[in-house]
Formats: structure tokens, sequence, C-alpha cells
């Protein structure tokens, strides 16, 4: 179990852009910069800090390192890593479909099987999963989990204020019940883009939660909560999302070891 803080650190991807002047608009017609330009320009410092991350199709893919991939089985192969970013480019390159910070090229992108793409994919044996989606309405379109958890997990870490790198992790299980119900009312949940929610995220770390679905493959996926704020980092809360997370907060019980379960 790694802070949520660190995982939420690796999340932020800042693109920039390099806006033409006003006076060249009016010359010229507007035109895409060609890719040749943007991965050749001369710059003194290129970027080799990215987290892991896959841009395809317009959606935003994250590495999740934590979970278990033994019981997913790769799909069709349909492309591959077209660049890799890392340690390539200039500061406010703009992210191409096909490309990825750290895998090589050439790498293939595979579907998962029982999950729909736009969820779930392998590039290479490792399994990255949506950050971010254009076309999104609710949190059940971001993850493809309805009808897969088999059990919601809450977590907290405290860390302590004179050693900061020493922490404390604490954690609850649903019961079956409760776990169904909420996983119902989280797919049902408004997706709000992460970067709108950053925003209004709460800045209080001992609201800070981490809730965790175990699938039913014995994958899971983990997303930050926010009690006093009752939302998500993709969306927020419901009544039912706070009243259990409420209910279940007085349980925690300490963690003593990060073995598996």
């Amino acid at each position: 179990m790694k802070l949520g803080l660190i995982s939420l650190t690796l999340m932020f991807l800042v693109e920039g852009t390099s806006p033409a002047s006003y006076e060249a608009a009016q010359v010229q017609k507007p035109a895409k910069v060609p890719m040749l330009i943007q991965l050749t320009e001369d710059c003194i410092i290129k970027p080799d800090e990215y987290g892991h991350e896959l841009r395809w199709n317009d959606i935003r893919y994250m590495l999740n390192q934590e979970t278990d991939v033994s019981g997913l089985e790769k799909g069709k192969t349909f492309a591959e890593v077209s660049f890799t970013v890392s340690g390539n480019v200039c500061p406010g390159y703009r992210f191409q479909n096909g490309d990825a910070t750290r895998a090589e090229i050439g790498t293939p992108i595979s579907q998962v099987k029982g999950y729909d793409e736009r969820f779930r994919l392998f590039v290479g044996d490792d399994l990255y999963e949506v950050m971010d989606s254009p076309d999104a309405k609710t949190l059940g379109d971001l993850f493809d989990v309805a009808g897969k958890v088999e059990k919601v997990t809450l977590e907290y870490t405290k860390v302590s204020q004179d050693t900061p790198y020493e922490h404390e992790r604490y954690s609850v299980d649903f019961s079956e019940q409760d776990s169904a119900q909420f996983a119902e009312s989280f797919v049902n949940l408004d997706y709000v883009p992460f970067e709108e929610m950053r925003k209004k995220r709460s800045h209080n770390r001992e609201s800070e939660y981490l809730v965790r679905f175990y699938l039913h493959d014995n994958s899971s996926i983990s997303i930050l909560y926010w009690l006093d704020v009752n939302a998500f980092t993709r969306g927020d809360g419901d009544y039912t999302i706070k009243r259990l997370v409420e209910n279940y907060v007085g349980r925690l019980q300490k963690v003593e070891s990060d073995s598996k379960r």
C-alpha cells in the first residue's frame, strides 16, 4: 500500500502549449505543428520524470502497480506504442495517441478480457487503467466494475508528524451487503475530470481515505476519497457514499504488515 498522496502526485502530468502570436495568426492560416518539429525542437531540458502513462483514443491511462493481475487474461492485441515520451521531448509537448511515457516503442497494447478497453489495457505485461476520459458521463462509464465488485475496503494512512516517513495503516472491509450498495452508488455518480476535482479536494489530511474495490478476478482498483467534502478524485459522492464511509470509519483496525490478503 503506497501513500495516497504519492499515488496522487504521480497522476499530475500537466501539458503546456506554446501559443502563436496574434500577428502571426493574421498572416497565415492556423496549422497543426508537425510532430517532427515538436520532437526535435532544440531545448536544454527534456524531462524524464514522468509517471507511467499511456494515451490512446484521447484517453489517459496510468499504470496500476498495486493490483494482482494473475487472474486477468490478455485479449486482442490491437495496437502498439508509437513513441516513448520520457527523455525525448521538450517541456510543453502535447501527448499524442499512441504515446507512452516509459513503455518502449513497439510495445503491444492489448485488451483485458472481460473489461471495456476504455477502462483497462495491457501494455506489454503491465496493466494500465483509465485516469481521464473525454466521453465518460458517470463513474461507471470510467470504471468498468459494475457487477464485478467482490468487496469494498476503506483504508487510512496515519503519518507521524515527527517522522513523516513513518506511517501506520488502518483498514476495514465493508460487509457484502454494504459493499454491493456502495459499488452501486459509486458507478452511478457523475464523472468529473481529475483536474477539476483536485481544485476542490480537501487539504485536511485526516479526512483523506482510500477506497479499494476488490473485483471477482482478485484484481483491484483504488481511488482517494475525502470525507469532509464527500468527494472522490473523479466526482462528488452522494448521501449513500458518505453514510457508509462514516459508518465504517470507527471500525478501522491497524494493519500490522503489508502482506497480501
